[in-house]
């Protein structure tokens, strides 16, 4: 009776051993941004040494929005505003929706896209177009962001630039991934120039600029070849949402803001980069936890085990020991993990 009470103990702390570490995992992960990790990607993630950024939201907030406005005429800063405001609040799309924020509603009339060039329409009457500072008759700028001319009554009015700022703890995120032998690779569909002033300032060496989509899984399975695990973090606009999953299904991990689906897909409440090393950290010690808690746990049935072989156990001891490989296994399981949870804080 002794023995049997302990391997019914031994096999049930050995399987709490392998399995409470993902439940650990998945809690702790939950209050750090990470929303849901089916249970094989933990073990893709832990052995994950090559990260491809898409820079949108991930190194940078993901919030476009309005970081110059410059009138030709210093007189006509409210003008500028108004009429750029107003016209785009008729369009969609993030570039608009920051524009937008400049001004209320309108009435706009006769509003027109011009495909690779801006918008057109009439505001309160008076002719309006916000685009391409060479297709309203402006000088092109080299600012760092989306450069937009405004045109009021067929005269130029001033300039405005979009962008959204690197997150203020992108660089010591990166530096984390580095130290725990990740690599880094930013991808962008913007300018050359601009893809490289925000991997300098995030500490990233190797980047992409104006990447297309099918350019993008190339440079996963390039990655591949070489013997990479690769993760791949993306969202892409609302439009693009199919081809977003399509981008993450050829990486070994996907990691999105929305649910991707499959063993391997990895879903957060942002795709800021702090939140990729965390998962990162996580899922070693989930590994290593499972490795481990799981044999140690079964200490105190061999123990047990030896006791009743020698003449000295009974059924107390035995339920005895059998608890305590129990608790054994959740100690042993939990440790590890909550002290990767306590290093997302640093």
């Amino acid at each position: 009776m002794e023995m049997l009470v302990l391997v019914a103990g031994a096999v049930a702390a050995y399987v709490l051993g392998l399995g409470f570490p993902r439940v650990v995992a998945g809690r702790l992960g939950r209050r750090h941004g990470i929303s849901s990790v089916p249970g094989p990607a933990w073990a893709v993630a832990a052995r994950v040494d090559a990260v491809v950024l898409d820079r949108w939201g991930t190194v940078t907030t993901g919030r476009l929005a309005v970081t110059t406005v410059e009138p030709l005429d210093p007189d006509h800063l409210r003008n500028l505003r108004w009429f750029a405001g107003a016209l785009e609040h008729e369009a969609e799309g993030p570039l608009a929706r920051a524009v937008a924020r400049l001004s209320p509603r309108g009435k706009v009339t006769d509003f027109s896209v011009v495909p690779g060039s801006g918008v057109r329409g009439s505001v309160d009457r008076h002719p309006v177009r916000v685009g391409r500072p060479s297709w309203v008759g402006m000088a092109d700028r080299d600012d760092r962001g989306t450069v937009l001319g405004v045109e009021l009554d067929g005269r130029p009015l001033g300039y405005l630039v979009v962008g959204d700022e690197p997150r203020e703890d992108a660089g010591s995120s990166v530096s984390r991934l580095a130290s725990a032998g990740v690599s880094a690779v930013l991808v962008s569909d913007d300018g050359a120039r601009e893809t490289e002033e925000l991997a300098e300032a995030c500490g990233i060496e190797r980047w992409h600029p104006e990447i297309a989509p099918e350019k993008r899984e190339r440079l996963v399975a390039e990655l591949q070849e070489q013997g990479r695990v690769v993760a791949f973090v993306s969202s892409r606009p609302e439009d693009a949402e199919a081809q977003a999953v399509a981008d993450l299904a050829v990486a070994d991990l996907a990691v999105a803001d929305l649910a991707v689906g499959g063993s391997s897909g990895v879903t957060l409440t942002d795709l800021d980069v702090r939140r990729v090393a965390v998962l990162v950290s996580l899922a070693r010690r989930v590994v290593a936890a499972r490795r481990w808690a799981g044999p140690v746990a079964l200490v105190p049935a061999v123990v047990g085990a030896v006791l009743t072989i020698l003449g000295a156990g009974s059924v107390a001891l035995a339920a005895g020991c059998a608890l305590l490989c129990l608790l054994t296994a959740a100690v042993a399981a939990t440790i590890p993990v909550t002290r990767a949870g306590n290093l997302s804080r640093t």
